[in-house]
């Protein structure tokens, strides 16, 4: 009722345009409900301009009611395009495909020439990220030649240039918040980098509120090939930078609380003959490794029931080399090396749960230090009876005595560690790699063959390792030698000279000196980290190492001694 009369007022209005006409106080009203302050503007606009604002109203009102349709119709047409004819790809923040995508953003001209970017020397997406460097000369050996190509023999001069370029990192420049269109094989596509907050999963009401991010591709056409095309092509860009380096992950807590695998670095691989171990350790362990991962072990796994899993114990002394073979192994094999340190509180067992169901089906896991993450209580009681021990995975006496602790206790406790690694739900595929300097400390639930199938103890230096260490170290290797690329003119080839190494001896000076130092070092007393560290010291001048070995030994044996007593008088 009360729009027809609306209507009817409206339609006077236009009728009676060419008098202004003055609305009846019945027709104020009404307009007022629907419009508040309708009578106080057109009093004003009245006394002041002198406009009667009835005249214009069909007009605004038509406007309105025009631009409504239009966007109603337009959300509606966005919709209807949205669903039949656009094909669009989100793109997981917390999966390492973010990082594919927007390091290839990163190289792309468009990326460049956008007026909305964001300009860091890191891309970073929560989790994941990559350095900066990652193309550029890190190292800065590019600085050990000057502008005429010859090698920089000067320190001061070497280091003068090095300093300077290390002030200016690279600038990578991405796509900010918002819609971008570029072209990708002649087709237009869209990327779309949307932000917004998020509350953190914690028990207090006031959680912290973070700041995530969502990207994703679109294109015209209800076939996603071309998206899938781009982001193909984004992993083979991003991979293909990293070569044969071994990748090294990290288990870590995001800003979100929730746990995923970090990517901490890219190394080079290590030679396996860098590792000081017997030679048939070595073999054994990697012939075991070897066969593992053929494809006919896992068929034999699985037709007689057996989980497919293998596990290794490394234990002996600090600085034998431990850490270092596990990284040289995953060289040679070409795996991901994933890195969790069990002591930290941070983690719950459904965290520890959730990172080991993330792992590749092939990889090495490793944890080092096992000892001294806080689950090494031992499952037998007082009397010695361990008989009343409740399984941790439903075999029977594999449960340690803690296993009903106060519940409230941070960190990953054995039970837990162990349903992780060998329980029902346990990931398989994996290689699993502990490290220890005190196996006895550990409890033999942890022990059992299917969680380590293999243990190899590393021991002091034996004579032929501590000559093959001395060797490595004053022999001149391939890359010791710097080659000048001096320029010449065009009817001259480019003339190019060798730098001269720190030392220069023969093969047989070097096997020489070994033998007395060898003389003068007994085997089975110092690691090779220890040795490796003394020689460092004089790597100059290996005579003057020889001269010094006697009174470093003697300190070496000294220390040694000194914690010997000191664990005694404690223990007693």
């Amino acid at each position: 009722m009360e729009s027809a009369q609306l209507s009817s007022t409206i339609n006077k209005t236009i009728m009676n345009s060419t008098t202004p006409p003055l609305l009846s106080p019945s027709d104020t009203a009404l307009l007022e409900a629907f419009i508040p302050g309708y009578s106080f503007i057109s009093r004003f606009l009245i006394s002041y301009l002198h406009i009667d604002l009835s005249l214009y109203l069909p007009y605004i009102l038509t406007y309105i009611a025009i631009a409504a349709v239009l966007n109603y119709s337009f959300s509606k047409l966005k919709g209807v395009m949205e669903t039949h004819l656009i094909a669009t790809a989100e793109i997981r923040l917390d999966d390492e495909i973010s990082n594919y995508l927007l390091y290839w953003m990163a190289q792309q001209p468009f990326a460049n020439r956008s007026t909305r970017f964001v300009a860091a020397t890191r891309i970073s997406t929560q989790l994941h990220y990559y350095d900066s460097d990652d193309e550029d000369d890190e190292w800065g050996e590019e600085d050990e030649y000057d502008e005429n190509g010859n090698v920089i023999n000067n320190f001061d001069e070497y280091w003068a240039k090095t300093r300077k370029r290390d002030k200016f990192k690279r600038l990578r420049f991405t796509p900010a918040e918002g819609t971008h269109y570029f072209f990708f094989h002649g087709q237009l596509l869209a990327f779309v980098r949307a932000k917004e907050d998020k509350k953190s999963s914690s028990s207090s009401r006031w959680g912290a509120r973070f700041e995530t991010e969502k990207l994703y591709l679109s294109c015209f056409g209800r076939d996603p090939a071309i998206l899938k095309e781009l982001l193909a092509e984004a992993q083979r860009v991003y991979v293909a930078r990293d070569g044969n380096s071994t990748i090294i992950y990290r288990g870590q807590k995001s800003p979100g609380d929730y746990v995923d695998w970090s990517r901490c670095m890219a190394r080079a691989p290590r030679p396996l003959s860098t590792v000081i171990l017997d030679q048939e350790q070595k073999d054994a362990f990697v012939d075991d490794i070897k066969e593992y991962l053929h494809p006919r072990t896992r068929r034999w796994y699985s037709n007689r029931g057996i989980p497919y899993r293998r596990g290794y114990l490394l234990h002996g002394p600090p600085g034998t080399g431990k850490t270092s073979l596990c990284f040289a192994v995953a060289g040679l094999m070409g795996l991901p090396l994933y890195l969790l340190n069990l002591s930290s509180k941070s983690f719950s067992e459904d965290d520890l749960m959730s990172l080991f169901q993330e792992l590749p089906r092939r990889c090495i896991v490793l944890l080092e230090d096992v000892d001294c993450a806080g689950i090494t209580q031992k499952r037998v009681n007082d009397s010695g009876d361990d008989s009343t021990a409740k399984p941790a995975d439903g075999k029977e006496g594999d449960a340690p005595e803690d296993a009903d602790a106060d519940s409230s206790k941070q960190g990953v406790s054995l039970s837990g560690l162990l349903n992780v690694i060998d329980g029902v739900a346990a990931s398989e595929g994996r290689i699993l790699v502990m490290t220890t300097n005190h196996p006895e400390k550990l409890d033999p639930a942890l022990l059992r063959p299917g969680r380590v199938d293999m243990s190899i103890q590393f021991g002091y230096a034996e004579p032929g390792d501590i000559k093959e260490l001395f060797t490595a170290i004053y022999s001149t290797l391939e890359g010791d030698v710097r080659s000048s690329r001096t320029r010449r003119p065009k009817e001259k080839k480019d003339q190019v000279t060798s730098e001269v190494p720190w030392h220069q001896f023969s093969r047989e000076q070097i096997q020489n000196l070994a033998d007395e130092f060898l003389a003068l070092v007994p085997g089975g007393q110092c690691t090779a980290a220890e040795i490796q560290g003394y020689l460092l010291n004089y790597k100059r001048d290996p005579q003057a190492a020889i001269e010094g070995v006697e009174e470093w030994v003697r300190s070496i044996r000294s220390k040694r001694e000194g914690k010997t007593e000191a664990t005694v008088t404690s223990d007693q």
